[in-house]
């Protein structure tokens, strides 16, 4: 038996479709995108405002795939907004490291502790001890 398929999940589907084609295409147009991906044209525009919108992509100015006519605006992964937060607990330090959808990385830290007598729930910093660079 076939089960239906609901559109949040398959809008959610071709989203992580489109997001992923800029990363392995970009700068990539939305022409470009909708023939890469088979969605029609008006479904790519939709989606890529959207997640400029959201801050995931951003328009880097006009492209010319070598074809006639007006040359089509560029789209490109943003590292403005959305972030990657990456953990190490080592049995001697511990680690942090926050990357941007550009993957750049924005913070890296790294504190030694020695976590050998740690619980395993507990909180590995001592007592009014935080981040020294304001990340927790």
């Amino acid at each position: 038996m076939t089960q239906a398929v609901r559109h949040d999940s398959m809008r959610a589907r071709n989203l992580g479709v489109v997001l992923g084609e800029i990363r392995r295409n970009g700068p990539v147009t939305r022409a470009a995108l909708a023939e890469i991906t088979g969605l029609t044209k008006t479904t790519v525009s939709k989606m890529v405002g959207d997640l400029i919108e959201a801050g995931m992509v951003a328009e880097s100015g006009a492209l010319r795939d070598g074809e006639r006519g007006r040359p089509g605006t560029a789209v490109v992964l943003s590292g403005r907004r959305v972030a990657a937060l990456g953990l190490e607990i080592n049995v001697d330090y511990l680690s942090a490291c926050v990357v941007d959808l550009t993957l750049a990385v924005r913070l890296r830290y790294s504190q030694a502790v020695d976590n050998r007598a740690a619980p395993p729930c507990g909180n590995p910093f001592p007592p009014g001890r935080t981040c020294p660079q304001g990340c927790g």
